[in-house]
């Protein structure tokens, strides 16, 4: 935001019909409605020289920190502040500030202040692409976007200094506002003195925009107190970026995933069925051991997963299998046990178990490797373990894994973004999260 350049008109003086006060005008041209900074008085201007009481108003309970008079340049406009209103809504504790801008090319403008949250709001005259916005159910739309009903109300102005052309005292509007921060639609039907509807658009300001805009100290601003209507949210920028960056991640892992398929196929190293033979001199449970065909690993490094199964039928069957490197005689050892049961329980079929496992070995160098197998079983008529050996098996579990954590910040970020949604429609009597939570 620049520096503001236009000059205003040259300001002008007007005496208070009440308290013989001067007022100053700042566009005396113009205005038809004033409030006196002494006594406090709302006058009808009569002519150039003479007002008219029209009724009293509160002393403006707020400090005024955008002075009349003062100057800013808001979206490439040059603006000149000539009223302060204070409002409240009809029947409630809810109040806020307004402070009345005025550009000699396109007219007034509000500026909004509500617990330290400020929204530039606009007519159609600013808006040069502007389109009547339509109504969408209780929201409207506008330029394809939904904004959402936040707030219905009927102001009432309690304070006042300055100007304006209208009579903006006894003027009784209906007022509703939709959201889709950081915009808001201002909808104000009046009733009298006919009735019509004006649409205006709200852009919310930070108070640094705010504070530029005008040459202040942001410490001289209201301090903010919550969430503002249609204040940007950075817990949704941040979600949205969260979910583009691991939709990217998620397609390169997947990629990957193809990749390491494609350059390192799996191979079948082994796939029998073979005998087993229990060993009575060897003790309890105990089969004979046996050793498997050789076979080759041609990759540097590889995995094995083993695939072992056999028909035990409320019993188990447990083996050791020895992955032995014919070269150097290195090895590799893991167990794995199989157990199934069934039965039939207060007239219930139940089950537990499974007749085939699953064990995986990572890192396997290059080289011609046999299997030592050691089987033992509480089935001593057991007579066959199944075995299947593959090499470069796809690793989609890991895959998959890798998904899980990559969507473990995305959904922290949704989370947050969440929360801070709800806080903001706490300000609401139309909250979405009511019916959803």
């Amino acid at each position: 935001m620049k520096k503001p350049a236009q000059s205003f008109f040259k300001s002008k003086t007007i005496p208070c019909s009440v308290c013989k006060q001067n007022i100053v005008l700042y566009d005396s041209a113009k205005s038809e409605y004033i409030a006196c900074s002494s006594c406090y008085s709302y006058l009808h201007i009569v002519n150039r020289v003479e007002c008219r009481l029209n009724k009293k108003l509160n002393q403006p309970e707020k400090v005024i920190v955008l002075k009349l008079g003062s100057t800013a340049n808001i979206h490439g406009t040059d603006f000149q502040v000539i009223a302060y209103l204070e409002k409240k809504e009809s029947n409630t504790i809810y109040a806020w500030r307004e402070y009345i801008l005025n550009s000699l090319e396109k007219g007034y403008v509000t500026l909004s202040e509500f617990n330290g949250h400020w929204n530039f709001i606009a007519g159609k005259e600013f808006l040069p692409d502007y389109k009547q916005p339509t109504n969408c159910g209780q929201n409207v739309n506008y330029k394809d976007i939904e904004y959402k009903l936040f707030n219905k109300y009927s102001p009432i102005v309690t304070a006042m200094l300055g100007e304006v052309d209208w009579d903006v005292v006894n003027e009784r509007v209906k007022a509703t506002e939709y959201i889709a921060p950081p915009f808001m639609i201002v909808k104000e039907v009046m009733n009298k003195p006919k009735h019509h509807t004006d649409y205006y658009i709200g852009e919310y300001l930070s108070s640094d925009e705010i504070a530029t805009a005008f040459n202040l100290d942001k410490s001289s601003l209201p301090e903010q107190i919550g969430i503002g209507a249609n204040q940007p949210s950075q817990a949704y920028d941040r979600w949205i970026s969260s979910l583009k960056a691991t939709c990217i991640a998620t397609i390169v892992v997947l990629l990957l995933h193809v990749l390491f398929s494609v350059v390192k196929p799996e191979k079948e190293l082994i796939n029998d069925n073979f005998l087993i033979t229990y060993d009575a001199k060897a003790g309890a449970d105990a089969f004979k051991p046996f050793i498997t065909p050789s076979f080759v690993m041609e990759d540097e490094s590889s995995n094995i997963e083993f695939d072992i199964a056999s028909g035990v039928d409320n019993n188990w069957l447990e083996t050791t299998i020895v992955l032995v490197n014919e070269a150097n005689n290195q090895t590799w050892e893991v167990s794995k046990g199989i157990e199934y049961y069934h039965g039939i329980e207060d007239g219930e079929s139940w089950q537990e178990g499974s007749t085939e496992e699953s064990i995986l070995l990572s890192d396997i160098p290059k080289g011609k490797y046999h299997l030592n197998v050691y089987p033992s079983s509480g089935d001593t008529y057991r007579n066959n373990l199944f075995i299947r050996a593959t090499a470069n098996v796809s690793m989609l579990r890991n895959t998959l894994i890798t998904i899980m954590i990559l969507c473990l910040f995305p959904a922290i970020c949704w989370y947050l973004m969440r929360n801070y949604e709800k806080r903001r429609w706490d300000n609401s009597d139309f909250s979405p999260f009511v019916k959803a939570d």
